[in-house]
């Protein structure tokens, strides 16, 4: 729209004539006058209306959608230090009449409904400035790990969503009708990052990861993002912890630069990260959680929901100033089966997870590069190597040692956000019960 002014920018324009355009958001009808407010994309603004104005919106509902021009006046607060500003309204166009209630209330300061009806009503619920913000946070966390990888000289790729194969095997992926042939969705986009390593070496992407879930929990969704990152000529993992903890720097940094006015409408201050993310093995993890806890899960293969908020809100940050944790060396039966076995003890990976604010977010290590042990690691997995021709032809063909992580898109932002329910964190969430809207 010609000459629009959007709420953000109102201040800068005090005195003046200005056109702005939104939804109403509430409407208060003091007969001769009243006030309405109209919300656009960058926030809410009030505006002085006048009886013809009140007229005009007779018998609408709130989210009609206006066209308003008037004079920007500084508004009358009790605040002496607050510098709001206001639109005395002069002309008012409907451009999209709402003639019925919206089916859930977005007006008050909190949506009072159950998730369900919540997502059931994502068309007037997305609306709420606090589901919006937090959206906002999300893509500012996108655009910082883009900011970061360009920096490092990564080349951006796009991954594939039907793959012909279950990606890292098992029996939680989608089958797919593929002109007669069974294909799957993807899984995980591992497969095709670690082929580019024969061609950019370093590449990053954000995919799309399909999991056939059984259950509905706050932890389980069927469809959700990841931050993939791979790279070539890797002697470590410490290389690739040092890139993830780099790249998670830059998000939270974007974060706080660009959504500074979401952050004060979720409540929500970033947590410090430290000097450095402290780095444990998963036994010294168990160990330290036994220690100070009392509850011994030492005999465990994996970190437990419970050792993982342990670790992640109380030990790390009381003894690192740090909300993440880098825990290594994990079992090979928990690991798929591209993961670098340790030499030192086949049992283990040079592998690693990253925990956040409670819970995982991350799953990364080092990658079988050659031919015959990854043929071998894929038997072990009870799988069929002829399942991934396309997958060993590029051991066959020489890619270097690498390795790589992917970071849960959904999980990070409800772990900065402290959102109770992973759904919360996905704008059109899907799991085994929702496939709407």
């Amino acid at each position: 729209m010609k000459n629009r002014i959007l709420v953000q920018q109102l201040p800068q324009h005090l005195g003046q004539q200005v056109t702005i355009a939104g939804w109403l958001s509430n409407l208060r009808d003091m007969k001769n006058f009243g006030f309405a407010i109209l919300r656009d994309r960058t926030g809410l603004v009030q505006v002085v209306l006048e009886s013809a104005h009140l007229e005009q919106l007779k018998g609408l509902q709130f989210e009609t959608v206006l066209k308003i021009t008037g004079t920007v006046k500084e508004k009358k607060s009790k605040d002496p230090n607050a510098k709001e500003v206001e639109v005395q309204c002069e002309t008012l166009e409907v451009l999209s009449p709402v003639t019925e209630p919206t089916p859930v209330e977005i007006g008050k300061p909190e949506i009072d409904v159950q998730l369900d009806t919540l997502f059931d009503n994502r068309v007037v619920t997305l609306r709420h400035p606090k589901q919006r913000a937090i959206f906002r946070v999300q893509a500012a966390l996108v655009r910082g790990y883009r900011e970061y990888m360009d920096a490092q000289g990564f080349t951006e790729i796009f991954f594939p969503v039907l793959g012909g194969a279950a990606s890292e095997g098992g029996a939680e992926f989608f089958k797919v009708d593929y002109y007669g042939r069974e294909a799957t969705l993807m899984q995980s986009a591992q497969l095709y990052k670690q082929i580019t390593m024969g061609v950019y070496e370093g590449v990053y992407g954000l995919s799309y990861s399909f999991r056939a879930e059984k259950y509905a929990t706050s932890r389980h969704l069927t469809e959700f993002n990841q931050f993939e990152f791979e790279l070539g000529f890797v002697e470590d993992m410490e290389e690739l912890m040092e890139i993830e903890e780099g790249s998670i720097r830059e998000m939270f940094a974007a974060v706080e630069r660009d959504c500074a006015n979401e952050l004060q409408i979720l409540g929500v201050t970033l947590p410090p990260l430290g000097a450095k993310f402290p780095r444990v093995t998963l036994r010294e993890a168990l160990e330290l959680y036994r220690d100070n806890t009392g509850i011994d899960e030492t005999n465990e293969p994996d970190l437990s929901p419970a050792a993982e908020r342990w670790l992640s809100t109380v030990w790390a940050p009381q003894q690192h100033g740090s909300g993440f944790v880098f825990v290594t060396d994990w079992p090979a039966t928990k690991r798929p089966f591209y993961a670098k076995l340790d030499p030192k003890n086949p049992e283990n990976t040079i592998t690693f997870d990253l925990i956040g604010f409670g819970s995982e977010i991350t799953s990364g290590g080092m990658r079988i590069h050659e031919y015959a042990e990854q043929v071998r690691r894929i038997e072990e997995k009870g799988l069929d190597p002829a399942q991934f021709e396309d997958y060993l032809t590029m051991h066959k063909y020489g890619i270097p040692p690498e390795g790589g992580f992917a970071i849960g898109l959904q999980r990070l932002t409800q772990n900065i956000l402290g959102l109770g329910n992973i759904k919360e964190a996905t704008i059109f969430p899907r799991d085994v019960q929702r496939l709407r809207p």
